[in-house]
């Protein structure tokens, strides 16, 4: 009986190695299949990711774009405003110089006259003391 038990154990350990061996290609099926699958959904997740990205960069670019055009138009109507005010400012300025040319040409025409006076007042003076002429100064007359 020990040979026939040796056979029948041959027999029982080659069905369950052919078994486990059956088994294990159809758990690398299984396992290939699902790499598989996940790898093909990864993709279409990195596919998707990239879609959004190319949307955010387009609405993006476009609000940038927008933001261009509009400061753009802030700083000319900003520049406008400011010339308008500079040459308000320019005329202001003209006005209050002539003005002051004015008061100033009358001071002085006031001091001059003033000095021909005090002159005059001198002159007198230095005849009626008969005081010398400073060199290189005319005569009284």
């Amino acid at each position: 009986m020990d040979p026939i038990q040796t056979v029948i154990n041959a027999l029982v350990v080659g069905a369950v190695g052919l078994a486990l061996a059956r088994m294990t290609h159809n758990l690398r099926q299984e396992v290939k299949a699902d790499t598989a699958e996940f790898r093909a959904e990864v993709r279409t997740q990195i596919a998707r990711l990239d879609a959004a990205i190319l949307d955010c960069r387009t609405e993006l670019k476009g609000d940038i774009s927008e933001l261009r055009t509009e400061l753009k138009g802030d700083i000319s109507e900003l520049r406008t405003e400011l010339k308008g005010d500079i040459s308000e400012l320019r005329t202001e300025l003209k006005g209050d110089i002539s003005e002051l040319r004015t008061e100033l040409k009358g001071d002085f025409g006031q001091v001059r006259a003033e000095l021909r006076e005090v002159r005059s007042d001198l002159t007198r003076v230095a005849l009626a003391v008969r005081a010398e002429p400073r060199a290189g100064h005319q005569e009284p007359a």
